[in-house]
Parts: structure tokens; C-alpha cells; sequence
């Protein structure tokens, strides 16, 4: 008999049903001794089924050569179980993590990422209309802001868009950020608690809301308790800026000033670094310094950066609830904001 007998008919040889070899969900149901949508549930991570049925179905796919067809099941469910994230800031050990713990809740759930680079602020137009060709079920961004033209587009076309640790004032877009005002608030109160006197802050840009916030209720606060001066000294969120922003900072004010603010731990780490190597100082005794994220090097020995925590877990459960249940969440809320915990170390 050859293969074009033994086809079902309407089907070419080799076309049979969704699955990635020649078999189809049928044959993997009757291999399991299932029923055909228990063999679709099988293959959902978030469906509830007894773990020794799944593994009899997976066996069953396995032997077949069998893989569901993810772009078939989207045509009939109209959603296509993907989250787009965009992310600039990739060299940001923080965000690193981010995507990491986002994609293992997203497979948890059955859904995917679809993972997109921003080489540069200005192909954002571009990258959104290349985004919404795949009828993704929400947009992350992270590292960066929407215009508000390109928020009205995905609010027209239905797909929700949430900012990670940023923020902007456009109705249908929500936020999640840690509230960066008040840990640079509780920043200054710990150093005044601790008996320096003398401030910077070191990092960030001024197009960056996380930076601008910090700054902000660094300088507020320390405005409020009396001490009007306080350098600032803008710099990218990289190793090799902090040590340039306190070579900058030392130029300009003569001397090290006894505490420094810095916008992350990366920069932070350039600072201590340069502090110590280049002008032989001691931290904390001649200089105390506070970071930001608590990404894993402010933990190791050589850096033992006291550090500003966000609640990262919290914050993504935040973000997935306005991404895939949009109509569940607080319609008069846009920003969402979660406190920070400061995690101290030797720094300071």
C-alpha cells in the first residue's frame, strides 16, 4: 500500500492534523488511552490533571513525534497566549532578572513570551507596529516610555500595555513601579540617622522616571532637614558611569562629599570602586554609599552594598494581573506602587 492510500482522505501525505509530525491529537489519545481534550490539557502547564495522566499522554506524544500546533489553537481561541516584552536596559543585572522570573510564571501559565530588544528610543514606532502583527495578548516595557500617539495605538487596537518601573499619564496605559520618591526619602533619613551631613547623588538621566524620582525624594528630603546642597550628577545605569560620575562629582566640589546616593548597585559598584583604587578612600568611614535593586553582586564580599530592595516577585504578580485580566483590576489606577525595603551592608 502506499502513502497516498494509507492518507486520510482530504489530506496529503504528511499533512495529517496540528501536530508537528504525522500524527495527530487522536492518535495521542488513543496511544494514552484518553480522551482527545485531555490530551490538549496535557500540553497546558496551568491545567489541573493527574500528574501520572499527563506523563502517560506526554509518553504518548513523544513516541508519535507528536507537538500541538500553537498558532492552529490560537486561530479558535482568538488569543494567542503571548506576552511581548521590550526591554532596553539588558545589561541591568535587575532586569535580567526580571525577564527570567516573568518567563517562568508566563510558562507556568501556559503562555509565552515574545522577547524584543530596543536598540535605540527612536525605532520604538517601529517595533510597536511590528509587535501588534502578532496579536500578542499584552505588552511589557520596560527600561522605557511610550509617546502617547503609540499608547493611543495600543489602546486601539484592545492590547493592553503595562510599564515596568516606569510611568506616564496616558489613560488605558497602567504602571507597576516601587515607589522611588519615598526610598529616596527613607535614603536620606538613613544617612542622617548614621550622622553624615554632606550628600550627593550619583546617576540616571532625567528622561528616566526611576532615576528622577530617587533623586527627587533624596533631595526633598534632605531639603526639608535643613541642607540645600546637594550635588547631582547625571550618568547612564552602568559599572564603568559610576566610576566616571564620581571622578565628575570630586572635580566639581573639590572633595568627596560623606554619603552618595546612587541610582543602582551597577553604579554604585563604579563608585566604590573608583572611591577606593583611585582616591584611596575608605567606605563607609570616609564615604558611605547606598545603591539600588539589590541585584546579586551587592551581596558578594568585595562590594557588601547596603541596597534599596524592590519586592520584584510582587511587582511581576502585578503586572501579569493588569496584562491578562485587565478588566479585574482598578480601571481609576494607573500606577501601581510597591514600598522598598533597605537591605544593609557595609557600605553604610
Amino acid at each position: 500500500m502506499n502513502n497516498t492510500e494509507s492518507s486520510p482522505k482530504g489530506q496529503s501525505p504528511g499533512k495529517r492534523g496540528a501536530g508537528s509530525g504525522h500524527n495527530t491529537s487522536i492518535d495521542v489519545a488513543k496511544l494514552a488511552g484518553v480522551s482527545q481534550a485531555t490530551v490538549s490539557r496535557a500540553f497546558n502547564p496551568s491545567s489541573k490533571m493527574n500528574p501520572a495522566t499527563r506523563q502517560r499522554v506526554l509518553e504518548a506524544a513523544r513516541s508519535l513525534k507528536y507537538a500541538p500546533d500553537a498558532i492552529a489553537r490560537s486561530l479558535i481561541s482568538s488569543s494567542t497566549n503571548i506576552v511581548a516584552v521590550i526591554m532596553q536596559n539588558t545589561t541591568n543585572p535587575f532586569y535580567a532578572t526580571v525577564l527570567s522570573k516573568l518567563s517562568i510564571r508566563l510558562r507556568a501559565m501556559g503562555k509565552q513570551i515574545l522577547f524584543f530588544y530596543l536598540d535605540d528610543a527612536h525605532h520604538m514606532q517601529d517595533l510597536i507596529h511590528q509587535i501588534l502583527q502578532y496579536r500578542v495578548d499584552g505588552i511589557l516595557i520596560t527600561s522605557v516610555t511610550l509617546t502617547s500617539d503609540l499608547a493611543d495605538i495600543c489602546v486601539d487596537f484592545g492590547v493592553p500595555v503595562v510599564l515596568f518601573n516606569r510611568y506616564m499619564s496616558t489613560p488605558g496605559i497602567r504602571a507597576v513601579c516601587s515607589d522611588n520618591v519615598q526610598a529616596g526619602r527613607d535614603c536620606a533619613d538613613y544617612f542622617f540617622m548614621k550622622g553624615y551631613r554632606s550628600f550627593a547623588f550619583i546617576g540616571g538621566t532625567d528622561e528616566a522616571s526611576t532615576s528622577l524620582d530617587r533623586r527627587k525624594g533624596f533631595v526633598s528630603r534632605l531639603e526639608e532637614r535643613g541642607i540645600h546642597h546637594c550635588p547631582v550628577i547625571n550618568t547612564a545605569f552602568t559599572y564603568e558611569a559610576g566610576k566616571e560620575g564620581l571622578r565628575a562629582l570630586i572635580g566639581q566640589e573639590g572633595s568627596c562629599p560623606q554619603a552618595l546616593f546612587c541610582v543602582s548597585d551597577l553604579v554604585s559598584a563604579g563608585v566604590l570602586d573608583c572611591a577606593r583604587y583611585e582616591y584611596g578612600l575608605k567606605v563607609p568611614e570616609d564615604v558611605a554609599i547606598v545603591g539600588f535593586d539589590d541585584i546579586e553582586l551587592a551581596s558578594y564580599s568585595a562590594y557588601n552594598i547596603t541596597s534599596f530592595v524592590q519586592p520584584m516577585d510582587s511587582m511581576i504578580e502585578k503586572v501579569l494581573e493588569q496584562l491578562l485580566s485587565p478588566q479585574d483590576s482598578d480601571i481609576h489606577t494607573n500606577l501601581t506602587l510597591f514600598p522598598c525595603t533597605l537591605k544593609t551592608r557595609g557600605t553604610a
